[in-house]
């Protein structure tokens, strides 16, 4: 795990409706109170859409956004993450 990230905190958030099944995972910064969700384009056999400098972990995982939020739980954020797979036109 990258430095950026206290390997404490990870959150698996997922969308598992009408016979879809994907997930992303929400990483905790280490120096400030944001969450930034990465998603495997590549194991879902998606074409990568997010900015080319943007951030991609070890695994493959790349940032498609952050939520700022102290504590974050599946709730709030599975919602934003279901509307990224909606504007992106994925489910």
């Amino acid at each position: 795990m990258d430095k950026l990230y206290d390997d404490k905190y990870h959150l698996h958030l997922g969308y598992y409706e009408n016979n879809c099944d994907y997930e992303s995972i929400a990483y905790k910064r280490l120096s400030e109170d944001v969450w930034d969700i990465f998603f495997d384009f590549k194991h879902y056999g998606i074409k990568n859409t997010t900015l080319e400098n943007e951030l991609t972990l070890v695994g493959n995982e790349t940032r498609i956004f952050s939520i700022n939020d102290k504590e974050l739980n599946y709730d709030i954020g599975v919602k934003p993450f279901k509307k990224w797979l909606t504007l992106h036109k994925i489910i």
